[in-house]
């Protein structure tokens, strides 16, 4: 048996250790390099923030945007037909700031259309997409202005918990961004997020394959980055809580449960081998480690299953410290050990959820496939 668990502990070392502390440091070399003279224009950016219903959660954006050092050419929200008072909270800014608010007609529905509709009624060079939820430091757009230019980055949006049970639904978001820093070190990033996504205009109209995702009502950005990847175009990921966005956890397990079938129901459909494969074989390593401590709990070696545990745990705490050092959530950090205890259970109710529930987002369906 002992010799069972230290072949399980040696391969765990060699995946985890490689992927997220050796692609760490990796993707940190190659971020030294995105800072050179030919930096962005703000001038050239304007921000798309589409939203619906965002009455409740639009306040820290707004108050964000009063904050700011310098801005963008415009922000540019698109009211997703709102039968709330976001509008009229947006209005009040209108006079002060660099923004304007556009509506989607009535034929256009949903986050992808918008932005796209968004786009049509705008012009620059570089779009950056924000959620309507997020929140940034008062010199966000001073960090932007210190990268290179290129065709997209993707750039951090950082949960942020504010009580005890909230900390494990941001440390879901945390562990998996922390394998997509790893992966764009060692090759490429897996994932992009929409609520802080760059992009050169150009490219994404070479590019974009709308046609054959838009009655899927979310995951633009995994598209995006799919048509970008497909089309060879160049994708840098930045890391640093200096690019981040912050946005909030969801706010009960059923907004969490939501959420994470949507972001695995867009995943699936994006067919990227890569991501599937890392994801099979993290299930595999998951669910042996929880056999392999039962069975030790029922034979009676408690001893050999504490120990077992305390590598695992310990293992995890060293090879992601890093990167919970480089976005300053340690206290999150924290929490890895209870996440894993509860993962398996969390991984069972998503999987028998997938067979027929079907979560919707801002009143729509989520596919209309």
């Amino acid at each position: 048996m002992s010799l069972i668990l230290l072949s399980y502990t040696v391969l765990y070392i060699l995946l985890i250790g490689s992927i997220v502390l050796v692609g760490f440091f990796l993707q940190l070399r190659k971020e030294r390099n995105y800072h050179t003279e030919k930096t962005f224009d703000l001038n050239e950016i304007i921000v798309l923030i589409p939203f619906r219903n965002e009455e409740e959660r639009i306040d820290v954006l707004l108050g964000s945007i009063t904050k700011l050092s310098c801005f963008p050419k415009a922000f540019i929200f698109i009211n997703d037909h709102s039968e709330d008072y976001s509008v009229e909270k947006i209005e009040k800014f209108v006079k002060n700031f660099p923004i304007e608010i556009i509506h989607s007609p009535k034929e256009v529905m949903g986050k992808k259309m918008a932005l796209r509709y968004g786009m049509e009624k705008s012009s620059s060079k570089y779009i950056l997409t924000f959620d309507a939820d997020v929140s940034f430091s008062p010199d966000y757009f001073e960090q932007l202005a210190t990268l290179e230019e290129s065709g997209m980055y993707l750039q951090p949006a950082i949960m942020k918990a504010e009580s005890f049970w909230e900390h494990l639904f941001e440390i879901d978001l945390a562990l998996i961004n922390a394998v997509n820093v790893g992966m764009a070190g060692l090759k490429r990033p897996l994932m992009a997020s929409g609520a802080n996504l760059l992009y050169d205009r150009d490219t994404f109209n070479e590019v974009d394959s709308i046609k054959e995702h838009g009655k899927v009502a979310s995951g633009d950005d995994m598209y995006l980055l799919k048509d970008y990847r497909e089309n060879s175009k160049e994708v840098r990921l930045v890391s640093s809580r200096n690019h981040a966005i912050i946005t909030e956890t969801p706010r009960s397990f059923r907004e969490f449960i939501d959420q994470r079938l949507r972001w695995l129901g867009k995943t699936s459909d994006l067919k990227d081998n890569l991501s599937t494969g890392l994801a099979v074989v993290q299930s595999v390593f998951t669910f042996v480690f929880f056999a392999l401590l039962i069975y030790l709990l029922v034979v009676g070696d408690y001893y050999l299953a504490v120990v077992f545990l305390l590598v695992k745990t310990g293992i995890d705490f060293s090879v992601f410290f890093p990167y919970f050092w480089r976005i300053k959530r340690l206290t999150t950090w924290l929490f890895i050990p209870l996440y894993e205890l509860l993962f398996p259970f969390y991984t069972l109710i998503i999987l028998s959820l997938l067979f027929w529930y079907r979560p919707k987002w801002k009143g729509r369906k989520i596919s209309h496939k």
